[in-house]
């Protein structure tokens, strides 16, 4: 079988894969969150900051999610759409289950290693929101706080998050 690719279609459907892949976990990441002080959305992606380790549970959830997600994605670009990325696949169910399965365990074995780092060197509460706040303000990412975020930011600095902003930056 011959399989040509088109390099830079290509590069767009693996971006779009992997820009799908964080939404979807991110996004329940943010509905799911009790202890959730601000999100923030840069040209790195998004990143979510709580109080709290999460639980596993969630974590799985999370994970699952974005897999289907990225498996659904997955699928349309490179059986569904024509032309498609990569011409030539084996239109096969063992030959579309394989060229599925590899975005999704690359991507989602990269996130796992993202977790298993977080686990391994914690940083939780006041500490976590301000390496977070400020890591954020240094990539120029755009900050939304939570109301349990804004509870926080008063009871733990006596500020409002345009001040906390403010004093983080400096």
């Amino acid at each position: 079988m011959d399989i040509s690719i088109q390099p830079l279609y290509l590069l767009v459907v693996v971006a779009l894969w992997v820009v799908a892949y964080h939404v979807s976990y991110w996004l329940v990441a943010i509905a799911r969150e009790p202890s959730l002080v601000f999100w923030s959305v840069g040209p790195f992606g998004v990143s979510v900051v709580a109080l709290r380790e999460p639980p596993v549970r969630r974590l799985v959830a999370q994970l699952s999610v974005a897999a289907v997600v990225l498996a659904g994605i997955a699928y349309g670009t490179l059986f569904l759409l024509d032309p498609p990325p990569i011409a030539g696949l084996d239109r096969t169910l063992a030959g579309e289950l394989a060229a599925v399965a590899i975005p999704v365990v690359a991507i989602s074995l990269s996130r796992v290693l993202g977790i298993a780092y977080e686990r391994r060197h914690p940083l939780w509460g006041e500490a976590r929101v301000l390496t977070e706040a400020q890591r954020s303000l240094a990539t120029r990412s755009r900050i939304y706080f939570t109301t349990a975020g804004r509870a926080f930011l008063r009871e733990r600095f006596g500020t409002t998050p345009h001040e906390f902003l403010r004093m983080v930056r400096y």
